[in-house]
Parts: C-alpha cells; structure tokens; sequence
C-alpha cells in the first residue's frame, strides 16, 4: 500500500505491478472530486481478468506521494471499486517493495 494524495483527498492505493496505467480510483471518488470536468479525449480500457474490456474515465492530474510532485493519469469506471497505483505512475520512482511488511517506499527518480 502507498498513501498519495489527489485534489486534496489522502488515498490509500494498493500497488499493482500487473496494472499498465497511473491511478484506479472508484467512480464515486473521481466524482466527487470534480475529475469529470477534466477527462481527456483519449480513449482507455481496462482489461479485466476474465478479458472483458472497460471502458474508463480518465483524467491527468498531478498526485502527491510523500514530498514527490508527479502527473499522471487517473482512470475510473462503475465496474472497478478499488484503489490501485500502477506501472505508469511508479515508473516516476524508485520503488521499493517490503513483503515481510507488506509496505513499499517511494522516492523520486534523479535525472540521469
């Protein structure tokens, strides 16, 4: 789990390196958050499980993790209840996973 915080709100996301895209949040969330008024015209789809495709919500806002600044894109739909951090958002990181705590650390990526 990493703590991030968006448009104000402090969510708990679980991290999903199975999972391509920035942030999954519930559809109520990304409501009530005003992120309607911000999708972008590209298309997205979840792929599910069973191969079904979703089609998402998605908007780019920027996301606080610890004292990191980072954009990406946020995505939602009525089918997906969770929320997850995924590929597209830790890649602006150097993630560190504890299993045995079942925590995982964040820092920003220098540039090269």
């Amino acid at each position: 789990m990493i703590s991030v915080e968006l448009a104000g709100m402090t969510l708990e996301c679980v991290v999903d390196t199975g999972f391509s895209g920035g942030l999954v949040i519930p559809l109520s969330t990304f409501e009530s958050l005003g992120l309607l008024a911000a999708l972008v015209p590209e298309e997205y789809l979840a792929v599910m499980p069973d191969s079904r495709k979703v089609p998402l919500y998605t908007a780019s806002e920027e996301v606080v993790a610890g004292s990191s600044r980072v954009r990406t894109l946020v995505h939602a739909a009525s089918a997906l209840d969770r929320k997850l951090a995924g590929r597209a958002f830790l890649q602006s990181f150097v993630t560190t996973l504890d299993g045995p705590r079942e925590a995982a650390s964040l820092s920003l990526q220098s540039a090269l």
